[in-house]
């Protein structure tokens, strides 16, 4: 069984549980990827339907808890490989921020790279059930419209990955 560490407002680690332990008030710590074209689109990835956490919705390309023995950025490039199968592609840190949302407590680490839009893309099965470029102003508009489509703090991330795309045009 994978133990994943617990941690308190400080991020530092309080203790390791089973992940099938952890409860709704125990911190957590997560790792999220916004992956971006050269159209400066964004890849949403479908969640797997049988994901206990937000199962069949949508969320950044790329998310996953960091397990014993990793830390955030060796988390990020591993769940990059799995999820997705991208091997050569270095992550570049935005953010960690701490978030509370009723299902869960959670530090996340937010990251993004900017890929070719003609990718090919080896999606894990038990993870990933279809991945889609997408306009950030068309993101916008189906946020708003059908948000219960989206990952439960999608609405967090929602937000940053905006900011990241206004840095992304001015540079």
């Amino acid at each position: 069984m994978v133990r994943i560490p617990v941690v308190n407002e400080q991020d530092e680690i309080l203790c390791y549980k089973e992940r099938e332990e952890t409860t709704r008030e125990d911190i957590r710590r997560i790792t999220s990827l916004f992956l971006f074209n050269e159209e400066g689109e964004t890849l949403l990835a479908r969640r797997h339907p049988n994901k206990s956490i937000s199962p069949n919705r949508w969320g950044p390309a790329v998310e996953g808890t960091v397990d014993e023995g990793y830390d955030y950025d060796e988390t990020i490039v591993k769940e990059m490989e799995e999820e997705l199968g991208l091997k050569t592609i270095q992550p570049i840190l935005i953010s960690k921020e701490f978030y509370t949302i009723t299902e869960a407590k959670r530090f996340c680490t937010f990251y993004y790279a900017v890929v070719p839009s003609d990718t090919q893309f080896i999606l894990q099965e038990s993870e990933v059930a279809e991945v889609r470029w997408i306009s950030i102003s068309d993101l916008k508009k189906w946020f708003l419209e059908k948000p219960e489509e989206f990952a439960f703090s999608f609405h967090i991330k929602v937000k940053l990955l905006e900011k990241v795309y206004e840095h992304l045009n001015q540079n």
